[in-house]
């Protein structure tokens, strides 16, 4: 099976615990007009939504990026990368408007804190991309139809969490 997703996935939102307070991060606050995004085009490197980091690499010269791009995209019919930002959810967690969007091919899709306190993970909410959902669904120039045409050919897509401790990645994983 020919892995072209590497990293797509729609972030819809995260619970985090600080000490004793919850923040809910949701990407509300970048106020995007419906059906837009953003890629990290401005070369700023990233996004900070609350005290989380999301890590962004805009290539001018291919108008292309990794990490993590911000997105309104609501398009679920539209096969294809042209419809990268797109979750196939339509919306985010809860009917939020706005989410994130990972794509890295090194496989290390990494979200960082801006502060130094411990930081908890309450809970987080993810989805494919409308792109990769299609593609596994009916198949595409790059991908076959995940089962293949008989529906017996084993195939799999999952997502791995990883930590860092003090700036370093740790051994333990969950998929």
């Amino acid at each position: 099976m020919r892995n072209i997703y590497q990293s797509i996935i729609i972030f819809c939102g995260i619970m985090i615990s600080c000490v004793h307070a919850q923040t809910l991060i949701d990407f509300e606050e970048f106020n995007l007009p419906v059906d837009t995004f953003l890629n990290g085009s401005d070369l700023s490197g990233g996004f900070t939504s609350q005290n989380l980091f999301l890590k962004n690499n805009y290539n001018p010269d291919f108008s292309s990026w990794t990490g993590w791009a911000i997105s309104t995209k609501v398009d679920t019919v539209t096969p294809g990368f042209t419809n990268q930002y797109a979750a196939i959810t339509g919306e985010g967690v809860n009917g939020s408007a706005t989410y994130g969007v990972g794509y890295d091919f090194s496989g290390v899709n990494a979200l960082s804190f801006t502060d130094s306190t411990q930081q908890t993970v309450d809970s987080l909410y993810i989805t494919n991309s409308t792109y990769a959902y299609l593609s596994m669904l009916n198949g595409d120039q790059f991908a076959k139809r995940f089962g293949g045409e008989t529906g017996d050919d084993p195939d799999f897509f999952f997502v791995s969490f990883k930590g860092f401790r003090d700036g370093a990645l740790t051994e333990d994983s969950v998929t």
